[in-house]
């Protein structure tokens, strides 16, 4: 009896099995294929999550180490933290004292910078009207002798030079007196002048060392001091300047330009130079 229930049961199975149509038959293939497929990557990522719990634990070992360590430092830094405020205790008077010290230090170091910065402030706001005055009266003659040859205007130090030639200036038979186009050349110094009679004026004549044939003269100091004194008389009698602004000055043959063994040197270093000092602020004395 059983035999013929299995031979019975193996008949109904290939029975349904050939009912069965084969898109059916492909589709479970295909199912089981994709559970398989599914299986391994969970598989995949069960081990993959096993070797990230593993790692996670180490680093939790290694924290729990650095953890101790730190912990060991918070307690060294809390006990020389302890350590420093107390002495910063004891000490709170001394460090109290200082301060007032070095307040007061600073204090007066502020009231000793600010007097200076005015001084320096004084200083620059008179050196700024000095040098304004000197290029004033230095444009001045510029303009006046603009297109003359051989006549030069610098500023140098607190004064105008007005170097002026001594071709022109002075006549060829002696080198002593004004000649007429020295008269017309320094008619325009003459009208600066009576312009500007604060304008204190020192005319320095210079010559070389061959001194002319005239007995009446020492040297050539002598003979530098007569072109200058003869320069300022024209400009008082001829021009009406006033005498208290004009210093002649005899300078002689020692302060040449250049060599005098040639002609072309002698009458290089035959010159006068009027130096023009105008009124200027006097600069404060810097302690």
């Amino acid at each position: 009896m059983p035999r013929v229930r299995f031979l019975l049961f193996l008949f109904l199975m290939f029975a349904f099995h050939a009912c069965v149509k084969p898109k059916v038959y492909q589709a479970e293939i295909a199912t089981r294929a994709a559970a398989e497929a599914r299986e391994k990557v969970l598989v995949k990522e069960l081990l993959e999550r096993r070797q990230e719990n593993a790692n996670l634990i180490k680093q939790l070992g290694e924290l729990n180490r650095t953890i101790g360590n730190q912990e060991e430092e918070i307690k060294d830094l809390n006990a020389e933290l302890s350590a420093r405020t107390q002495k910063l205790g004891e000490s709170s008077s001394k460090l109290a004292s200082e301060k007032a010290a070095v307040e007061n230090e600073l204090a007066s170091t502020r009231a000793t910078l600010s007097k200076r910065n005015a001084l320096l402030e004084s200083v620059q706001k008179a050196q700024q009207e000095r040098k304004k005055a000197l290029e004033e009266l230095r444009a001045q003659l510029t303009k006046q002798y603009a297109g003359q040859a051989d006549v030069s205007v610098v500023v140098e130090g607190e004064a105008v030079l007005l170097s002026l030639p001594d071709k022109t200036l002075f006549d060829a038979k002696n080198g002593q007196e004004i000649s007429s186009s020295g008269k017309a050349l320094l008619s325009a110094l003459a009208q600066i002048l009576t312009e500007r009679p604060e304008v204190s004026v020192e005319v320095a004549s210079h010559t070389d060392n061959a001194l002319p044939k005239d007995k009446t003269l020492l040297d050539t100091w002598d003979w530098s001091l007569r072109r200058a004194t003869n320069l300022v008389r024209l400009l008082v009698r001829d021009f009406n300047v006033n005498a208290n602004q004009l210093t002649p000055v005899g300078k002689g043959e020692y302060y040449p330009l250049t060599s005098n063994a040639t002609a072309e040197g002698r009458q290089k270093n035959r010159r006068t130079v009027v130096m023009l000092k105008p009124t200027v602020p006097a600069v404060p004395m810097v302690e």
